[in-house]
C-alpha cells in the first residue's frame, strides 16, 4: 500500500473514534441529567403534597 492511503486510513480511524467517544459521553451525561431532573420533580411533588396536607 502507498503512504498517503495509510495516512488517510489512520486519520479516518482517529476521527471516527473521536466522534464515537463524543457521542458516548454526551449520551451518558444526558442520562445523568434526566435522572437528576426526575428526582428534582419528585421532590417538588412530595413537597407540594406535604404543603397541601398541612393546609387541610
Amino acid at each position: 500500500m502507498s503512504k498517503p492511503q495509510d495516512d488517510r486510513r489512520s486519520t479516518i480511524t482517529i476521527v471516527l473514534g473521536l466522534v464515537f467517544g463524543t457521542i458516548l459521553v454526551v449520551m451518558v451525561l444526558q442520562g445523568g441529567m434526566c435522572e437528576r431532573y426526575e428526582r428534582r420533580m419528585q421532590r417538588q411533588r412530595l413537597m407540594q403534597e406535604y404543603l397541601n396536607s398541612q393546609r387541610k
